[in-house]
């Protein structure tokens, strides 16, 4: 199977295509020169100035239909993505068509209206207007470059759309390990509408072309970049306009002994929350705090969600593992074995061939993150209060709180995780799933992006 791995605007021409083999797939991808981007950026820019004049609420409705159009699997780019997105992802089929379907059910024209009301008034893009006792306008950037990571579907995606909701062209440097879905999703935009699609690029190359991440980074007005912490402390040196770097981030979940009381069934939601995606995101938890005095103990909550991960790796297989993923669970396992043989009050629960899925319950409350590839921990607490002092060396890492308790503690709860670092807190079972206007990083999205000019009379 042969597609196409990237988007440009259509009147960029000339340029020559080479080919990327994945598994069975072929990705066609451009041959990269600095002559090429300048040329791109330009075309972006161009069509940035025609793009600004429309309404946000317009161009929302447009995206929304744009996936409206992704939820139905017999949709030309639907099935090009399911068709190849297991070979660039490493995801199974399963995942791949669950995790499209997740992404289209939280782009809708709903949460884009609710992301525009980020700006408060959108008529303070085209000129000044009162806010307050003081006149102010908002500026979008001319262009964006966006430096994606990873293979989780959908990555940087509200990032782009916010920017086009605003009216701001999009440079777009998809991750090696995913280079696919973003080139598709922009193809699909440009079918809905092509004025839309003129100010989106999305092009693959090399990390470590200076001379590409030259000219990317001096055209753009604002640059988003995903990866480690030493990759976004790089980039953040090389970059001289605006720079907003995700780096990093740990998850993870907290259980209260009353609703141990169903036990069955927030073992399963937490299953599904570390299955998704393979546990690859930031969403993904690393561990679960169970409560002590519940009506099945933190152990044996243990054992029930590892029978829960056995059937979502049968309901989601897991994808492959490289040799060195594979071999970084083996010694994670081997670790904790060699804990319990030593006397530590450690056990081990674990898929029976194979590496799909491992589960260990650990006494030591001490926050470890896993070794990731559906492999969690569980730990005992004798109350939720303590976890904030647990979180306390990791707070700059921490992005979620899966939490599962009753209703009358949420409050105190939620104050706590707030205090300690957390960004988001969510049930569990919706860990991977934010709404588009989540604060990631405890930032505003729009706010992020917007550069406001204030005007005293």
């Amino acid at each position: 199977m042969k597609v196409a791995a990237y988007h440009l605007p259509r009147t960029v021409s000339g340029y020559e295509t080479e080919t990327r083999s994945v598994g069975a797939v072929t990705l066609e991808v451009p041959r990269i020169t600095p002559t090429l981007l300048t040329e791109v950026a330009g075309h972006l820019e161009g069509a940035r100035e025609r793009l600004r004049k429309r309404k946000g609420q317009e161009i929302a409705e447009i995206l929304a239909e744009v996936f409206r159009r992704w939820q139905d699997r017999s949709d030309l780019f639907r099935r090009e993505a399911e068709a190849a997105l297991p070979a660039t992802t490493r995801f199974s089929p399963a995942m791949v068509a669950h995790g499209l379907d997740l992404l289209c059910e939280g782009y809708t024209a709903d949460a884009f209206h609710e992301l525009l009301q980020g700006i408060g008034d959108e008529e303070a893009l085209e000129g000044f207007v009162h806010l307050g006792l003081q006149l102010s306008r908002a500026h979008s950037p001319a262009l964006i470059t966006h430096v994606l990571a990873g293979n989780i579907l959908g990555i940087g995606l509200p990032g782009i759309i916010a920017a086009t909701l605003l009216g701001s062209a999009n440079l777009i440097k998809t991750a090696s390990a995913e280079p696919l879905f973003p080139a598709l999703w922009a193809a699909s935009v440009a079918r809905a509408d092509p004025e839309i699609g003129e100010c989106l690029a999305v092009l693959w190359w090399s990390g470590g072309r200076t001379e590409l991440e030259s000219v990317a980074f001096e055209r753009a007005e604002l640059v988003i970049a995903y990866g480690s912490e030493q990759t976004i402390h790089e980039l953040q040196g090389r970059v001289r306009c605006r720079f907003i770097g995700h780096g990093h981030r740990v998850s993870f979940g907290l259980i209260g002994r009353e609703v141990l009381s169903r036990a069955e069934e927030v073992a399963d939601r937490a299953a599904y929350d570390t299955s998704l995606f393979d546990q690859q995101g930031c969403l993904s938890p690393h561990l679960f705090y169970v409560e002590e005095g519940g009506r099945v103990g933190p152990k044996e909550f243990a054992e029930l969600m590892g029978t829960a991960m056995a059937r979502w790796a049968r309901q989601l297989p897991p994808g492959p593992l490289t040799s060195e993923e594979a071999a970084r669970v083996r010694r994670f396992r081997a670790n904790y074995e060699a804990q319990g043989l030593a006397g530590k009050e450690v056990a081990l629960f674990a898929s029976t061939q194979g590496l799909d899925w491992t589960l260990i319950y650990d006494a030591d409350p001490t926050f470890i993150p896993s070794c990731l590839h559906r492999t969690v921990l569980i730990k005992p607490v004798a109350d939720l209060s303590e976890v904030g002092d647990l979180l306390r060396s990791w707070r700059p890492y921490l992005q979620a709180a899966g939490v599962a308790v009753v209703p009358e503690r949420i409050g105190t709860i939620a104050g706590g995780l707030g205090q300690a670092g957390v960004n988001r807190i969510c049930p569990i079972g919706r860990m991977q799933v934010p709404p588009l206007t989540w604060h990631q990083e405890g930032r505003s999205l729009f706010r992020d992006l917007l550069r406001w000019t204030d005007l005293e009379v």
